[in-house]
């Protein structure tokens, strides 16, 4: 009877131990750690986003600039991307911006992407040095691929993804700007990064049709979609662009170009100043029924590597 007991106890253990195994297997997730580099007398941070992998040698990059009064920690939250770079197997970083003037407004933050935005612009940080030397700290620290590092950015973060790829095109294989445009003058140094830019044309904050945005804190006077297209599209040399429609509501235009990179605009009928498919920062979905902007970049981001 004893000999039955324990050869009947033993059989549940061992499924026991196994169900506990897949459980924690199923549910792990990656770890977001918080790194500090000193620039010029001046501390900057980033979080990085690691998914559960055995090692990070040879990964992609993806960077995710938070929009103007952000933060990185609110992008982090509010796009969902560490979810997607599980899957991907690709690391995520998220810089910090330049924090406000006031107590009240530390971890309010801007990048200086051209014309826009805050503190940022008015005390000239030099925001596209900041990241490239985050990506140079990164791969000190992780070994990634620095053939494929992207950029993907919300608002005032838009706006220094466009200004990364004008001018260090060298380090970034790839831009996804989200709710905003382009804020420097010149891009032809981009030519040879792909593009895809979001939009909605009811955004409110940087209006489809530019001019400053009646529910914009910074009140500057934004370039249209359409004028970032043409500025993009100049050097590059494309064909009338093939449309479609998606769910009813996204046009979709992509363009073939000749001497450059695809560009690929989404604009959103009847959307306004979100990050499709992320969390308002109540924690409500916003523009959920949308389509995912972070899963869509990833799928964009992917298909691209410098050559170098």
């Amino acid at each position: 009877m004893k000999m039955l007991l324990q050869l009947r106890i033993i059989p549940l253990l061992s499924l026991f131990f196994f169900a506990m195994f897949f459980y924690d297997f199923a549910d792990a997730k990656g770890q977001s750690m918080v790194y500090q580099i000193t620039l010029n007398n001046t501390i900057r941070s980033y979080i990085v986003y690691k998914p559960l992998v055995t090692g990070t040698k040879g990964l992609p990059l993806m960077i995710v600039l938070h929009g103007g009064l952000g933060n990185a920690e609110h992008i982090e939250k509010m796009t969902g991307m560490n979810e997607i770079a599980d899957t991907g197997k690709f690391l995520v970083a998220y810089p910090n911006g330049t924090e406000g003037r006031f107590a009240l407004m530390k971890n309010k933050r801007t990048w200086n992407a051209g014309r826009c935005c805050g503190q940022a612009v008015k005390q000239k940080v030099d925001d596209v040095f900041f990241i490239k030397k985050m990506i140079e700290d990164i791969h000190t620290k992780f070994l990634i691929d620095t053939r494929r590092v992207y950029v993907t950015g919300m608002s005032n973060g838009a706006m220094m993804a466009y200004r990364l790829a004008c001018e260090i095109p060298d380090k970034i294989a790839a831009i996804i700007p989200v709710s905003g445009t382009l804020a420097v003058d010149n891009c032809d140094k981009a030519k040879d990064i792909p593009v895809l830019h979001i939009h909605g044309d009811q955004d409110k904050n940087v209006p489809f049709a530019g001019g400053r945005g009646e529910a914009g804190v910074e009140k500057v006077g934004h370039r249209s979609v359409p004028d970032t297209m043409k500025l993009i599209l100049q050097a590059r040399q494309c064909s009338p662009p093939e449309r479609k429609t998606l769910n009813g509501n996204i046009q979709i235009f992509s363009y073939c170009c000749s001497n450059g990179a695809p560009v690929v605009l989404y604009i959103i009928k009847g959307g306004g100043h979100v990050w499709p498919g992320g969390k308002e920062r109540s924690g409500r979905d916003c523009g959920s029924r949308y389509f995912s902007a972070s899963k869509l970049a990833w799928e964009f981001a992917k298909q691209f590597s410098k050559t170098r």
